[in-house]
């Protein structure tokens, strides 16, 4: 399987989790989420995958960089709509192109890092990325908002998926 086509099944499991909250239940602080919401999850996820989407033309990629915009944490059409839009743009890229990351990993840091990285290596990190952040909305939703359906493996890493089927 492609990464473009994990990534577009990883889209489709949160979209499946937004349609199945109200607005409210979206945007609600939780406790066992440190007071955040599933909303700022969903967020967090989509903002890391459009800017290695926009990498892909401009080649520069910086995760430190990005907008956080109040709309996606807020309204779950917005996020639908967003993952929507990005389902097709990640089908649509399918070569393998050179990417710049940059990255601060302190707040001292005078100087960031820089290293090579690719568009293929990128969605790699965001699938994983996307799990490990849909794991923590499985507790948030199992704790605080039974009533949603969750689909097969949500937020289970592919590889555990693979060696429960062993």
């Amino acid at each position: 399987m492609k990464l473009q086509e994990i990534s577009a099944e990883v889209f489709a499991q949160l979209i499946v989790v937004a349609e199945n909250l109200s607005a409210e239940e979206y945007a609600r602080p939780l406790g066992v989420l440190s007071n955040q919401s599933i909303g700022k999850h969903l967020r967090h996820i989509v903002e890391f995958y459009e800017l290695v989407l926009a990498a892909y033309a401009s080649g520069g990629l910086n995760y430190d960089r990005r907008h956080r915009e109040v709309a996606l944490e807020n309204e779950p059409q917005v996020a639908i709509d967003r993952l929507r839009a990005m389902s097709v743009l990640v089908g649509a890229y399918a070569d393998n192109q050179p990417l710049r990351l940059e990255a601060a990993y302190s707040p001292a840091a005078r100087e960031g890092v820089v290293i090579d990285s690719s568009y293929y290596r990128e969605l790699l990190y965001n699938i994983e990325h996307a799990v490990h952040h849909m794991a923590i909305i499985r507790i948030a939703l199992q704790t605080a908002f039974p009533h949603v359906g969750l689909p097969p493996h949500f937020g289970v890493a592919y590889s555990t998926v693979q060696h429960q089927a062993r």
